[in-house]
C-alpha cells in the first residue's frame, strides 16, 4: 500500500488542485491535503480494492474515485456553508401543549436511555460531543486521539445505532 500511495500520490494532488470538469481544485492547502487523504484511505477500503478488476489501468480506477471523493467533499461543503441570518419576525408564543410536552419527555426519556445503551467511551463521547455539542470533527478527533477518518467511522456507526434504536422506540426521524 505504501508503493502504491508514493507512486500514485503526485496523481491525487494534481486532481485536488487543478480540478475536473468544471471543478478549479481546492484552493486552501488543508482541504487539499485532506482530500488526498480521504481518496487513499477509500482506495485502500476493501470494498474498492474488490472493484477495481486489475485489467484497466489503476490511475484511471484512482482518477474516478479521486473525482468522487471531490465531489462529495464539495457537496458536504455546501450542505453546512453558513448564511447570513435573517432576522426572523417574532412569532406569537402559544399556550403549552400538554400533548407536546409529554412527547417532547418521552423522546428525552428514549434518548437519555440510548445514551446510557452505548458500551463504547469512544461512541458514548461522539454523542455528547459530536451530535449534542456540535464539536467539529477535527477537534474531536484531537481530543479522542482518532484520526478523521476513523472519527468519521465512529460518527457514522453512531448514527446508525441511534437510527435504529429510535425507530425500535417509535420514534422516526422523517
Amino acid at each position: 500500500m505504501a508503493a502504491v500511495y508514493r507512486n500514485y500520490a503526485p496523481l491525487a494532488y494534481t486532481i485536488v488542485s487543478q480540478g475536473f470538469g468544471g471543478f478549479r481544485g481546492f484552493f486552501d492547502p488543508v482541504l487539499r491535503d485532506d482530500a488526498v487523504q480521504n481518496i487513499f484511505a477509500a482506495a485502500f477500503e476493501e470494498r474498492a480494492r474488490l472493484a477495481y478488476d486489475g485489467i484497466q489501468d489503476y490511475a484511471r480506477f484512482l482518477r474516478g474515485l479521486a473525482q468522487n471523493i471531490c465531489r462529495q467533499m464539495l457537496d458536504r461543503g455546501r450542505r453546512f456553508a453558513r448564511t447570513p441570518e435573517t432576522e426572523v419576525a417574532a412569532v406569537p408564543q402559544a399556550e403549552p401543549d400538554a400533548e407536546l410536552e409529554l412527547i417532547d419527555a418521552e423522546a428525552e426519556s428514549v434518548c437519555r436511555k440510548f445514551r446510557e445503551s452505548l458500551s463504547d467511551a469512544t461512541e458514548k463521547a461522539v454523542l455528547a460531543r459530536y451530535f449534542t455539542d456540535g464539536e467539529a470533527e477535527e477537534t474531536l478527533a484531537e481530543a479522542l486521539s482518532l484520526t478523521r477518518y476513523r472519527l468519521r467511522k465512529v460518527i457514522a456507526d453512531v448514527r446508525k445505532k441511534m437510527t435504529r434504536y429510535l425507530k425500535e422506540h417509535g420514534i422516526d426521524g422523517t
